[in-house]
């Protein structure tokens, strides 16, 4: 198994640009592109948490129950994002690199 503590750090920076991200979505004047990336971002943060309790050793398939509205707008994110890696795997410009600047 995994050392559960070996991704602390990598999530401390992870949970919080998503919540940057989400904080610039609800700026955008867009209302579709709003809420779509609300959307988006809720999908986001909700598989690294998982992702984050499969690592510590919570059982496969035993994800906690999602919320009464969560179904729909996870459907919705997940078709949206299907849709962009379907037609355009490689211009998302999303990118994994270090967060250190090199000199």
């Amino acid at each position: 198994m995994a050392n559960p503590d070996a991704f602390d750090r990598d999530f401390g920076y992870l949970m919080p640009f998503l919540d940057k991200v989400a904080a610039a979505a609800s700026g955008l004047e867009d209302p579709a592109a709003r809420a779509e990336l609300s959307r988006l971002l809720a999908d986001q943060k909700a598989q690294w948490n998982r992702i984050r309790e499969l690592l510590r050793g919570s059982p496969a398939g035993k994800a906690a129950p999602s919320g009464p509205g969560r179904a729909p707008a996870q459907t919705l994110a997940r078709s949206s994002a299907d849709g962009i890696n379907r037609v355009a795997p490689q211009m998302t410009g999303l990118t994994v690199g270090s967060l250190k600047n090199s000199r």
